[in-house]
């Protein structure tokens, strides 16, 4: 084996075992990256820095084994394997000395020289921010949720084509493997069987030896799974069918042994299923309030029953740069749903809420929803700035409070309107979906959704009901603020 050679693997092993080599008295603060795109994008630098280290470790390592090398020629000599040899070696009194002279000063030297490695403590560093199994949970809960939203094939998706969308990626075995085991532990037979398929298949593909060593899942293993998956909705009559099916081409979808799940009515209108929607009126605003006759705003009305707007271009580039600039992570929140599959809590999305403190861009912002609605907004508010991540979702909510179900917030009072500012393009996914009225609204930048979610007698209107589809690909940014009804008596007065 060539000396390169060897340098390699010990480098790619070095790599692989940092995580294990961490002392057990560190304290790992890890980030949980999937659920915001903000936080991949640092994730994604934290990887620059640890291949730059890398890099910077091959070039040393280089460097150490030549002069290693050159050493061990300078002190070459025959092996005394018997202790004869030993004995008529260290007779000699100069032989002795150096000997001496080597063990007490040459060989702690070349052993401090061969540790020093400074890199690997840099990156031993970096290891400790990467993201752990919580982390990679919430990345192929992402996974998982966009192929089931969006009814795509897991050819498709391993190839790069998400939901009409050819991507410049391509997932490796290992993916494949991972995505399938996840899918295969919450029961999803046919499914997993599909990536267990598919990752029989990449093992076909030729491999670097590096690769083939330390990446390549084991192909017998991979074969089993399949099998079990298909037998858990199967039958062990049929085992010779199975087989033929993991050889066969997997653009091919394999046959559902149980009826496939219908898709609920969130999914259908995320796969853009709804009918379109209605043209109702396009008009400028310009009677809210009487700045709006200097300024009008664009109006869409895309809801009579809820009364739901559309604003068009009520957010510009400078404060949405103001917006996201100094979200850190110690300011982000994750929110928390049930998964409705089961009893487990997933992550959906980073959130950061911050009150007004009187500064310009609090003012504005505040003026911008009261020239909106007509309403009092007060000179304080709280404004919520949320990311969502990797296939971030979130499922199907009204942001009524409903005091009659739950009289102990009577005090508190119940929430009359919401604004919903979308700060970012989303180019694929990501739609807020109104169920219950078979209406989808794509985000754009600058635009801002606003509606009533209670009656005129605050009974909740069931019909504000909604929900987020999972993001595909873009960077969602909203920015979301509530007014309370008890701030509008006088304004929107209440009847039955």
């Amino acid at each position: 084996m060539s000396l390169r050679k060897v340098v390699y693997l010990f480098v790619c092993l070095s790599a692989a075992l940092f995580p294990m080599i961490l002392g057990e008295e560190k304290k790992k603060i890890v980030l949980i990256y999937t659920t915001s795109i903000r936080a991949l994008g640092e994730l994604r630098e934290i990887e620059n820095s640890y291949m730059e280290h890398l890099t910077s470790y091959v070039r040393s390592l280089h460097k150490k084994v030549d002069t290693l090398k050159k050493y061990l020629c300078s002190v070459a000599h025959e092996n005394l394997d018997r202790l004869e040899s030993r004995v008529q070696y260290v007779a000699n009194p100069l032989n002795a000395l150096g000997l001496l002279r080597r063990a007490h000063e040459d060989w702690p030297k070349w052993l401090s020289y061969i540790k020093d490695q400074e890199d690997v403590e840099k990156m031993d560093k970096l290891v400790a921010q990467m993201p752990n199994a919580v982390d990679m949970n919430e990345a192929l809960m992402g996974l998982e949720r966009i192929e089931r939203f969006y009814d795509l094939k897991a050819f498709d998706m391993a190839n790069g084509l998400v939901a009409g969308l050819q991507l410049d990626t391509r997932m490796t075995a290992p993916e494949c493997l991972i995505l399938a085991d996840f899918m295969y532990n919450r029961s999803e037979y046919t499914r997993a069987a599909e990536w267990y398929r598919l990752t029989w298949n990449n093992l076909q593909l030729p491999l670097n030896p590096i690769a083939r060593e330390f990446y390549r899942p084991n192909q017998e293993e991979v074969r089993k799974r399949f099998l079990i998956s298909r037998l858990h909705e199967g039958s062990i009559d049929h085992i010779n069918e199975y087989l033929e099916e993991l050889s066969q081409d997997p653009a091919i979808p394999l046959v559902y042994l149980k009826p496939k799940p219908a898709a609920t009515l969130i999914e259908r209108g995320c796969r853009g299923d709804f009918p379109p929607r209605p043209m109702l009126v396009c008009r400028y605003n310009h009677t809210t309030t009487p700045f709006l006759r200097l300024a009008p705003l664009k109006e869409e009305e895309v809801s009579r029953d809820p009364l739901i707007w559309l604003y068009h271009d009520v957010l510009y580039d400078s404060e949405f740069e103001q917006l996201t600039v100094n979200l850190t992570r110690a300011e982000m929140v994750q929110g928390y749903t049930d998964n409705y599959t089961t009893t487990e809590k997933e992550r959906i999305f980073y959130v950061n809420i911050f009150e007004g403190s009187g500064e310009k861009l609090d003012r504005d912002l505040v003026n911008r929803m009261a020239d909106i609605s007509g309403l009092l907004t007060g000179e304080h508010t709280q404004l919520g700035t949320v990311n969502y991540g990797l296939g971030s979702h979130f499922p199907e909510h009204g942001d009524y409070s409903d005091i009659k179900a739950n009289p102990e917030l009577v005090e508190e009072g119940d929430r009359l309107v919401t604004f919903l500012f979308y700060m970012t393009d989303v180019p694929l996914g990501g739609a807020t979906i109104f169920p219950k009225i078979n209406l989808t609204i794509q985000p754009k930048k600058g635009s801002a959704l606003f509606w009533y979610n209670i009656h005129n007698d605050w009974e909740p209107h069931v019909l504000t009901r909604h929900a987020v589809c999972p993001t595909i690909e873009g960077n969602r940014w909203i920015l979301t603020k509530s007014l309370m009804a008890y701030d509008q008596m006088f304004v929107k007065l209440c009847y039955k």
